[in-house]
């Protein structure tokens, strides 16, 4: 494996999973770039978990800013390409179903 298999390109959509401590209510995805929030742990306290697609490298960005605005230390961010070619939709970490690349192009 190279160094440059773990590079995103920053204009591609992308899958996350964004953990933060401390909680927030999951009203605020709208405003976090329509990523699933939901309670969580770390180390025992209080946490948030957000996952989905988000549009690319900047949208990630924005998300990241926002948490340190609202003053939410990171626990953790992973993100992956999203597929692409087929649609994005289908259940979310949550369970339940939502449009998520779809919805932030439009």
């Amino acid at each position: 494996m190279t160094k440059t298999d773990h590079v995103l390109p920053s204009d591609a959509p992308l899958r996350c999973v964004i953990r933060a401590e401390g909680t927030l209510d999951p009203s605020w995805s709208d405003r976090l770039g329509g990523l699933c929030v939901r309670p969580a742990e770390s180390g025992g306290r209080p946490a948030t978990r957000l996952s989905g697609a988000l549009l690319d490298q900047g949208a990630l960005l924005g998300v990241l800013v926002a948490l340190y605005d609202l003053g939410l230390a990171l626990v953790s961010v992973s993100c992956h390409p999203a597929r692409t070619g087929a649609p994005q939709y289908g259940p979310d970490d949550s369970g339940s179903t939502r449009e998520s690349l779809g919805r932030m192009r439009g």
